[in-house]
């Protein structure tokens, strides 16, 4: 999570943006739009893989438990298909078009993230939580070792371990396939979703990341504790 006291830069989001509107893209200012809500903010990438399209299942049961006025899911690119296919699957998330990739360029100065700018626009995800405009919350995924790092995470393994699988993979099964894709993690490269060689990934490989993708391609995300911690729950006892 973001350490407001080592912070070198502060997100001013004085910029504009294109958010969709009953099938308009319309043009407003980003710090006056977040100016009065709690917001949180995740890059759209990856959108038609089914590990992110699970991924986002997580994210859009947010609004259903916590007192979260708006998911917004950001993009960087000219892609207009971008709102009509996530409209299509989560129409209650807030689809923006940054052009100029203002916001990228923001946040890549104030993480002081050392990649291109143009790897984080298409690469880097992360939530943001604001909150009247400043940061409340960040979290992100690694751009790279991202084995490593989900190694360190024992939770998400300890999930997967005892994910029931929709095939009725055994456990000891379930194992043996992320040990097998660890050791041939050079050829299948699976954390590269955009470029990743199904060819050299198992058939039982592919079946795990398929079921328990979130569990593997957004550790750091999927379920974040954290994140829910700092929304205050919806209270849905009747009066």
């Amino acid at each position: 999570m973001a350490d407001e006291s080592i912070l070198k830069y502060f997100l001013m989001f004085d910029f504009d943006i294109e958010i969709l509107q009953d099938n308009d893209l319309i043009s407003v200012n980003f710090a006056k739009y977040v100016a009065n809500k709690t917001v949180l903010v995740c890059p759209g990438i990856n959108n038609m893989h089914y590990p992110t399209l699970d991924y986002y299942n997580y994210v859009h049961g947010l609004l259903d438990s916590y007192k979260l006025d708006e998911v917004l899911l950001i993009n960087h690119t000219d892609d207009v298909f971008f709102h009509m296919h996530i409209g299509s699957h989560f129409p209650e998330f807030t689809t923006v078009t940054d052009r100029k990739q203002n916001y990228i360029k923001e946040l890549k100065q104030n993480k002081q993230m050392q990649s291109s700018q143009s790897e984080l626009a298409t690469k880097w995800a992360f939530q943001q939580l604001l909150r009247h405009g400043k940061e409340q919350g960040f979290w992100d995924q690694p751009l790279s070792d991202q084995w490593k790092h989900f190694l360190r995470k024992k939770d998400a393994i300890k999930a997967i371990l005892q994910a029931k699988s929709a095939a009725n993979t055994p456990r000891s099964q379930t194992a043996k396939v992320l040990q097998k894709l660890h050791k041939t993690q050079e050829a299948s490269d699976i954390y590269n979703l955009t470029a990743i060689n199904w060819l050299k990934v198992s058939e039982e490989g592919l079946t795990l990341l398929r079921e328990l993708g979130p569990l593997v391609y957004y550790f750091n995300l999927y379920k974040n504790a954290e994140l829910e911690s700092l929304l205050p729950p919806i209270d849905k006892k009747l009066p």
